[in-house]
């Protein structure tokens, strides 16, 4: 009997940690955007980066990373907080920050910075 209490414990820990973290992967992404919704987007290839090139007024204007296409989109419409040179991507109209490319693009940067002034 201890066996099949044991597991039922580990399986409702498992789901337990599962559902809260998928509460976290929805909420990061913000915009009301269901973590179905991401995953559809994925495997449609339908995810739009763009990189926050600079502020002007109530817009940002943003860069399409594959086009090179410049737009103008308000920033009531963009996460909380971002600022130039963080990247989003667009998935079903609604853009959210991409943390992790983000990170990855300025540390890109940053290690180019420095091999640059070594030499």
């Amino acid at each position: 009997m201890d066996i099949f209490e044991n597991l039922s414990d580990a399986i409702k820990e498992t789901l337990e940690s599962a559902i809260q973290k998928s509460k976290v992967d929805v909420e990061d992404k913000g915009d009301n955007l269901s973590n179905d919704e991401v995953e559809l987007a994925k495997k449609l290839n339908a995810i739009e980066e763009f990189t926050i090139d600079r502020f002007e007024g109530d817009f940002a204007v943003l860069e399409n990373r594959n086009t090179g296409k410049m737009i103008d989109v308000k920033k009531e419409n963009l996460p909380e907080n971002v600022k130039e040179g963080d990247i989003l991507d667009k998935i079903n109209g609604k853009y959210t920050l991409n943390k992790e490319k983000t990170l990855e693009t300025k540390n890109r940067i940053k290690d180019k910075m420095q091999k640059l002034w070594k030499n």
